[in-house]
């Protein structure tokens, strides 16, 4: 299964119904699992985001980001009745690369502690804004409730701790922020 994001900077501040409608075709021929789209104001203006998992190639109008990273998913797992999110924070400067080096070498436990956390599926893209600076996109699916107890794990804080210096949260923000969900397909 193929996992996708594309993104767009809409100028009318927002997306329209026969938009939706046609994608919503497109995605039924294409075969897709779902898609989801969400909307996040970044440096004056309104970016949407899509995340598709699909069989097939999928093309858009919209802009592709850049894959970084997959959850190792394991055989067996359920994947009903998962919570959903889209998360957005941005990239330190000059950090990106730093950043996807750190998720292709990570440690088993870390993907460990996120499952026995409830993680069931995260895919993170990359993307340049306008100004060419650069965002993080996290698309997480998980079961059940986060348990603060993760945060007290040593291991699990030294690993905020290093990825944590390639992020640069957005202006208010202490972590990854929520991104309004707009539209959800479901095959």
């Amino acid at each position: 299964m193929k996992k996708l994001a594309f993104y767009s900077i809409e100028r009318s501040n927002e997306i329209s119904e026969s938009y939706i409608k046609k994608l919503v075709e497109k995605l039924r021929k294409n075969g897709a699992e779902q898609c989801r789209i969400y909307e996040q104001e970044l440096e004056g203006e309104k970016y949407f985001f899509g995340f598709i998992e699909t069989e097939k190639s999928f093309e858009s109008d919209w802009m592709s980001a850049r894959h970084v990273y997959e959850f190792a998913q394991r055989e067996g797992d359920d994947f009903t009745n998962l919570e959903k999110r889209g998360i957005i924070i941005g990239v330190a400067d000059g950090k990106l690369e730093e950043y996807v080096r750190l998720h292709d070498e990570q440690p088993q436990i870390i993907h460990d502690l996120c499952y026995q956390n409830g993680f069931r599926k995260s895919s993170i893209f990359a993307f340049p804004t306008l100004s060419s600076n650069w965002y993080l996109l996290q698309f997480v699916e998980y079961k059940g409730k986060e348990d603060p107890r993760l945060y007290e794990n040593p291991t699990y804080q030294e690993w905020l701790r290093v990825t944590g210096e390639c992020q640069k949260p957005l202006p208010g923000e202490k972590f990854w922020k929520d991104m309004k969900l707009l539209f959800q397909y479901r095959k």
